[in-house]
């Protein structure tokens, strides 16, 4: 089955980008206005609580502001504009703080159909993405060649993401009991179990960069971020522990996130008291099913 975009129609269909904002600055203010120059729409979803930045975009063409004034995540701000959608489009998923180079979306539309044609069904797709901290191309070990350049693998980072609308809805959207840094693990492996195709691109290179800060100790790369993080990534490890479409490797990865790694936290980066709390809060939270943004009360 050939699936052509001139056949299905696909080369008439718009491209919309969705960008969540969080405080956002000048620096986010141009990267906007570069991708605007590659899609039809872009719409910019903040979730800076009880503040609207609207002023900052105020002019630029082609980009819609909407202001939660609340912190919503990732997953459900995203759906809360994807759910207004009524006919198919294209859809990519960016980070504010990408910056999207020339060739990128055209590239992804490629690439998105050499898949459709040599798998025969939909999917979503990525760029490879340099690693700024850890000054490397990020590259998964395990994958499947398409053909030059293309593979299947398990999982893509959001920013960078391309897909139809029809495939996000039929795998429910994303995912709102997960609040931030794993949705996009999460969306892939519900878009594989759903029969779609997760693919990557090394024709085309997306800048990234994850976390603070990077430190090597002995075999292990452990990424420095916000110490509130901590709290999301602990109570995402334990929701998703119990899902049975996450893959056994993973599941494993969050075992040793949840033991080892919270030790050499706590031993080896800063602000150990706030990662040691948040960590047992993510537990306890975890554990009494919240979801949502992190509460102190």
């Amino acid at each position: 089955i050939l699936f052509t975009f001139k056949k299905r129609g696909l080369h008439k269909m718009k491209t919309i980008s969705l960008v969540t904002l969080y405080f956002p600055d000048e620096n986010v203010k141009k990267n906007i206005t570069q991708l605007s120059h590659f899609v039809d729409n872009v719409v910019l979803l903040d979730n800076t609580p009880n503040f609207d930045n609207s002023a900052l975009f105020l002019g630029m063409e082609k980009t819609e502001y909407i202001a939660y004034k609340e912190n919503l995540g990732l997953s459900e701000a995203f759906n809360r504009y994807l759910k207004k959608l009524t006919e198919n489009c294209f859809i990519i998923f960016f980070d504010q703080d990408s910056f999207c180079p020339e060739s990128l979306i055209e590239q992804l539309k490629k690439d998105y159909q050499t898949c459709c044609n040599n798998l025969g069904r939909k999917g979503i797709i990525g760029p490879a993405y340099f690693e700024k901290n850890a000054n490397q191309l990020m590259i998964p070990k395990q994958k499947k060649r398409i053909t030059e350049g293309i593979y299947q693998v398990k999982s893509i980072i959001t920013s960078g993401m391309f897909t139809e609308l029809e495939v996000l809805q039929k795998i429910g959207l994303w995912n709102e009991e997960i609040f931030l840094d794993m949705a996009d693990w999460d969306l892939c492996w519900r878009v594989l179990k759903n029969n779609f195709f997760c693919c990557l691109t090394r024709n085309v290179v997306l800048s990234h960069r994850l976390g603070k800060d990077v430190h090597r100790i002995g075999v292990f790369k452990i990424k420095e971020g916000a110490a509130f993080r901590v709290y999301y990534q602990t109570r995402d490890c334990l929701f998703l522990l119990r899902r049975n479409y996450v893959p056994l490797k993973f599941k494993l990865r969050f075992i040793l996130m949840l033991t080892i790694r919270p030790v050499i936290y706590f031993i080896f980066l800063s602000d150990k008291k706030n990662r040691i709390h948040f960590f047992f809060k993510g537990i306890i939270d975890s554990k009494n099913k919240v979801h949502g943004v992190l509460s102190e009360s």
